[in-house]
């Protein structure tokens, strides 16, 4: 495999050659992030047309399971981000910033700093950030070709979080898998189709997005689609806490308004918000599973007449995220 495997030190010193299998790597200090990408601002307030019609609904799975089985398991905190026993090799407080294409971050954590991805293909592996975003859009250009893998995003450790933090992950031309962002008040991002950021594949993840200490104005969402390419989803499990003074937006929101391309989504669980589920771009939704009476408002917000296929159960679910029973179908009825 090309490019680098990093492993950085805190003073700033590259292993020795040998040590281990720890490659020589030099420094490469972060900056905060100054593209358009980063600095845009997505409004909460995009809401579907009201002309809609509703398309055929095909027959659901048993068990709330994607495509029926029985033997997916809905992700969850205990089945995503890095590996249970890890421990990293190097700790670090300042922002990571790659410039290498096709280098491999692996076994990390950074505290309160960024990993900025400023190359393309890049591969981020069993790396935890507490306080800190993956950030691939904070150039002219986007840092397509970004690979996630068993990454753990959660706040940092005494600090307050604010309705201004940027997502966990932003913005485009990445692929997600068992990914874990949890405790933050903004999870995935899509965004980025201005600067040419790719397509956006999220699988086999978990977000729970949680109201920030200092709210504000706040719009929070477990997936949100802002200036978005086209959007994957293959089983992830998207949770939104809000505190009644202190409300977000959806766990999934894929709007109107805001530049969004389209979405393919086989296999979402969603809970919490005022509509767990909310859609007004062309795409296809399967096995779509909203947890039973965590709305405030209604289970979905979709403009039926954009969607090519629909599938989807209101479900109850244990704490382990796995449903337990269906309640009923769920036919596209809104917009």
């Amino acid at each position: 495999m090309t490019g680098s495997v990093l492993f950085l030190r805190d003073d700033g010193a590259a292993p020795a050659a040998g040590a281990g299998d720890t490659p020589v790597v030099a420094e490469q200090p972060g900056a905060a992030p100054s593209g358009s990408g980063a600095s845009a601002r997505p409004s909460g307030s995009a809401s579907p047309s009201t002309s809609a019609r509703t398309p055929a609904t095909p027959s659901a799975g048993p068990g709330g399971q994607p495509g029926g089985g029985t033997d997916v398991v809905w992700p969850s905190p205990a089945t995503t981000g890095v590996p249970a026993g890890w421990r990293p090799k190097e700790t670090r407080t300042t922002d990571l910033k790659i410039t290498r294409a096709g280098a491999v971050v692996k076994d990390i954590r950074l505290v309160n700093a960024d990993l900025i991805v400023a190359a393309r293909n890049v591969k981020v592996q069993r790396v935890e950030l507490q306080g800190g975003s993956i950030i691939n859009d904070s150039t002219s250009s986007c840092g397509n070709g970004l690979v996630v893998e068993n990454v753990t995003l959660t706040r940092a450790p005494g600090r307050l979080t604010r309705n201004e933090d940027l997502p966990a992950i932003q913005a485009g031309g990445y692929t997600a898998r068992r990914v874990k962002i949890d405790g933050r008040p903004e999870g995935f991002r899509v965004a980025g189709k201005s600067l040419n950021c790719g397509r956006v594949t999220i699988e086999s993840s978990f977000a729970r997005v949680v109201s920030p200490d200092v709210c504000g104005d706040w719009h929070g969402d477990g997936i949100q689609g802002y200036d978005g390419p086209p959007l994957v989803v293959r089983t992830v499990t998207l949770e939104l806490v809000q505190r009644s003074s202190c409300g977000g937006t959806a766990p999934f929101f894929y709007p109107a308004g805001q530049g969004n391309t389209s979405v393919d989504v086989d296999g979402v669980l969603v809970k919490g918000g005022g509509y767990p589920f909310r859609l007004a771009m062309p795409g296809s939704v399967r096995n779509l599973r909203v947890v039973d009476r965590s709305w405030e408002y209604g289970p979905i917000d979709v403009d039926c007449s954009l969607v090519t296929a629909w599938d989807a159960t209101v479900v109850t679910v244990g704490p382990d995220y796995q449903p337990i029973r269906t309640v009923r179908q769920l036919p596209c009825n809104t917009g």
